[in-house]
């Protein structure tokens, strides 16, 4: 698990082997959702670029992340460890 760092004006920097996986890049938008256990970030639906194929599995237009109930998941186990 990484740990991330407050910078000022609030700013976090993400691990590169994250953004990478996700292949998220400077400019990415992401909204963000107040829980009880943290922060859930996610990114904004991206519009395919022309002559681009759908990846298998995935809508477009769905607004979906298959990370997101990955990421919620490993929040909540995190967050109950804590005693959260």
């Amino acid at each position: 698990m990484d740990t991330l760092k407050l910078h000022k004006g609030g700013r976090l920097s993400l691990p590169q082997d994250m953004l990478d996986s996700h292949h998220w890049h400077a400019g990415t938008e992401f909204t963000v959702e107040d829980r009880p256990e943290g922060l859930l970030l996610r990114p904004l639906q991206q519009r395919p670029k022309r002559g681009r194929e759908k990846t298998p599995g995935h809508s477009a237009g769905d607004g979906s992340s298959g990370c997101d109930r990955a990421l919620a998941d490993a929040m909540r186990d995190r967050y109950a460890r804590l005693g959260h």
